[in-house]
């Protein structure tokens, strides 16, 4: 059954919603709206989902999930080579959800009173399907970059290490600290954030900290950006 009404309104707030969830993520620091490589995906993600809600309102089937999955799994990749962590994907979907909620009650009070149950249901459904799609295709291409961003830092350091050689810093690294330097170092390891924390004796949420600081200094936009200017990778 088409709501025509609650689809036209809820086209039209898109820009809104995109506002308020920009805000909503830049208020708890996420990564997704705070480094600017990110948000452009984040924003293309969140604008498709809402719009799919706008599709099915109309009484349409959204567009063929295949595109979206390959979409979403390319922004899996990004995110895992930019050091950014599935759970800051699954966090913003839940943001997102809460940034429609104004746009979502007005659009159902634009239907008949009899119709707005269904219509609020339908929007539920679709953004749950929609959503649950794109986060797991994107934690599928997450997953496949892991491992081999970790092998290309774990094959340098190997060879690096056969012939008797530390990894030589650039003037880039003259501002770091001796404790980002530490973290660093075991980044070009590829040591997760957690064995960090247990290696050097501090909180997780102090390694992800001093990753902040490291790349601001370094002008980094990831971990593998971060290495490659702090030790002249290319």
């Amino acid at each position: 059954m088409p709501y025509p009404a609650a689809a036209q309104f809820l086209r039209t707030a898109i820009p809104d919603i995109i506002r308020a969830y920009q805000s909503a993520l830049r208020a708890v620091r996420s990564p997704l709206a705070t480094r600017k490589e990110a948000w452009p995906k984040c924003r293309d993600q969140a604008q498709a989902i809402v719009e799919d809600c706008v599709i099915a309102l109309t009484g349409k089937q959204p567009p063929a999930p295949a595109e979206a999955r390959r979409y979403s799994h390319l922004v899996g990749v990004d995110r895992a080579t930019q050091g950014i962590a599935v759970a800051e994907s699954v966090r913003a979907v839940d943001i997102l959800w809460s940034a429609m909620q104004p746009a979502v009650r007005s659009a159902v009070q634009c239907e008949a009173a009899a119709r707005r149950t269904a219509a609020l249901l339908l929007i539920s459904t679709v953004f749950r399907a929609s959503s649950g799609s794109r986060l797991y295709a994107g934690a599928v291409g997450y997953g496949d970059a892991v491992p081999r961003l970790s092998e290309d830092v774990a094959d340098e350091n190997a060879g690096a290490e056969a012939a008797g050689e530390t990894p030589v810093e650039s003037p880039a690294c003259a501002g770091l600290s001796q404790r980002e330097k530490q973290v660093l170092e075991r980044v070009a390891r590829a040591m997760t954030n957690s064995q960090i924390a247990r290696d050097l004796g501090i909180e997780t949420a102090t390694v992800k900290r001093h990753l902040n600081n490291i790349y601001a200094k370094l002008q980094a936009d990831s971990r593998i950006d971060a290495i490659n200017k702090a030790y002249g990778r290319r």
